[in-house]
């Protein structure tokens, strides 16, 4: 397992140099902007004071996902922790209450879940009407995968070469494969993969 220093470090690294949108910046107001019906851990904590994520959106090559700042993380709950009804935002009973969505699709839909009651604080993902799967045993070896995936698909792929008329790229596949799944471990990295590309 890597630190969440050194994960969010090699993410914020990538995304420099391959100049995405938004930034990463130290901070260090989660102990003053942390919502309070929000679930906390240590790692998101560290996260957020040292590496919040501001307008930071990732090309997948496939969707743009947006990862949330601490101005936006609450809101981003909207649909999952909270559903609207009618005209009014109710808290959703069957949502894990120590679930945070810490990324999203652009339009929503795709939650990427830190739980925040379990120790190191693993990743779930989902997608449509599917229930949360995890992704990854922690929150470090997430951003971790992230930034590799960002390496992978800016640097090797150049973002939209990915795929082709036949589908994924056997190439692009084998190259996430090598690089996430030693990460992650195989159970793990097969649903990461089809998180993003399934």
């Amino acid at each position: 397992m890597n630190g969440i220093g050194h994960a969010a470090a090699e993410l914020a690294r990538v995304h420099n140099k391959y100049n995405l949108s938004g930034s990463f910046q130290r901070r260090g107001e989660v102990s003053l902007k942390w919502p309070s019906t929000l679930g906390r851990s240590v790692e998101l904590d560290d996260f957020f004071n040292d590496y919040e994520p501001v307008d930071v959106k990732i090309e997948t090559g496939f969707t743009p996902l947006k990862l949330f700042s601490l101005d936006s993380i609450e809101k981003g709950q909207v649909g999952y922790k909270w559903v609207n009804v009618g005209s009014v935002t109710k808290l959703n009973k069957e949502w894990n209450q120590a679930f945070v969505v810490v990324m999203d699709d652009s339009g929503g839909g795709k939650p990427v879940i830190a739980v925040t009651n379990v120790k190191n604080t693993p990743v779930y993902a989902s997608y449509s009407a599917v229930a949360p799967f995890k992704i990854s045993d922690s929150l470090a070896d997430f951003i971790f995968a992230l930034a590799k995936l960002v390496e992978i698909v800016y640097g090797e792929f150049n973002v939209f070469e990915i795929s082709d008329d036949d589908g994924l790229s056997s190439l692009f596949v084998a190259r996430v494969n090598d690089e996430i799944s030693p990460l992650l471990g195989e159970e793990n990295f097969e649903r990461f993969f089809d998180y993003f590309y399934g």
